[in-house]
């Protein structure tokens, strides 16, 4: 569910601003301190976040933290009827928009609506725009006949980049819709002594057919991508931490089956957050997943590897 974050001390500006959106449809939460709406936003992901400036509320403190935190999110702020720059002061606060008291309802509901729209728009632009950068790239290292090519053959901080902002708003749309989503990173064993010897064009070839076997292995809607030299991010969006290991222990299975080399095995990191199950740890983010993910794959590599390690408890960060 998206929630509207309404940030205002006083509980009678609060309620009036809620019910004229509740009215309307909208998922609202209130935070009547600068504190409380960032722990908010990190837990809820809201759809959109009024904040009021005045004497009791820092509301452009509020959106520089949240644009600091989770740019995408829109800030629209409310300011009093004797404010004479309300325009500069909530772009220079980075703010998508401004309303100046008195607050009428029509005009409340109409921005919010506009505000959330706009953001699905870009939101979608963008994850359309990642997901064809990430098939192009892919497609050129098949067209060079390298097949998907191991990020650090030859990529570049844009495909680093392209990836992460894909992921990242992955995590971001688990929050504000409370599904879970699970992360994996997959390395194999004794990479320096099996692989990295090998020639350049031979060991291409073996990390190529181990993506392609962990590819055949997924749902359409699971990605599978390079992520370092070896090392590979596999997502598993709408899936909770048994269907994960589920999942995980498929592919190991895949991995053993890789022809180019002979015996292969893999260590795995996994990492799976639940909002639902979330309670005080939903301040979770691209970064604690990954880096949740890196840790678990250390434990299992230095276990022995050939296993699965990691779980559901995600650090927050």
């Amino acid at each position: 569910m998206a929630f509207t974050l309404v940030a205002e001390p006083s509980a009678v500006v609060a309620g009036a601003l809620r019910r004229f959106l509740e009215n309307a449809g909208h998922e609202v939460t209130v935070a009547g301190g600068v504190q409380e709406a960032l722990e908010r936003v990190r837990e809820l992901a809201p759809a959109l976040v009024l904040a009021s400036v005045n004497e009791g509320f820092d509301g452009e403190a509020l959106c520089r933290q949240v644009k600091e935190e989770a740019p995408a999110i829109p800030v629209l702020l409310l300011y009093l009827p004797e404010e004479e720059n309300p325009e500069a002061r909530s772009a220079s606060a980075g703010a998508e928009a401004c309303l100046v008291g008195p607050l009428k309802r029509a005009t409340v509901v109409s921005c919010v609506s506009l505000l959330m729209q706009l953001s699905k728009a870009r939101e979608a632009v963008s994850v359309v725009r990642t997901e064809m950068q990430l098939m192009q790239h892919q497609l050129q290292g098949q067209q060079q006949g390298t097949g998907p090519r191991p990020a650090a053959a030859g990529s570049s901080a844009a495909d680093l980049e392209f990836l992460k902002r894909l992921l990242f708003m992955e995590v971001k749309r688990s929050r504000r819709y409370r599904y879970p989503i699970a992360y994996l990173l997959l390395e194999p064993d004794r990479y320096a002594e099996v692989l990295a010897p090998l020639p350049a064009a031979q060991r291409t070839s073996a990390l190529a057919e181990v993506l392609r076997r962990l590819t055949e292995a997924l749902r359409d809607i699971d990605v599978a991508v390079p992520f370092a030299e070896g090392r590979f991010i596999v997502f598993l969006p709408y899936t909770p931490y048994e269907g994960a290991l589920v999942v995980a222990e498929r592919l190991r299975q895949r991995v053993k089956e890789v022809e180019a080399v002979p015996g292969l095995t893999a260590s795995m990191g996994l990492s799976v957050f639940e909002p639902s199950a979330a309670k005080g740890q939903a301040q979770v983010s691209f970064g604690s997943l990954m880096k949740e993910a890196g840790e678990a794959l250390r434990r299992s590599q230095a276990a022995g590897g050939d296993r699965i390690e990691g779980g559901r408890l995600v650090p927050v960060e």
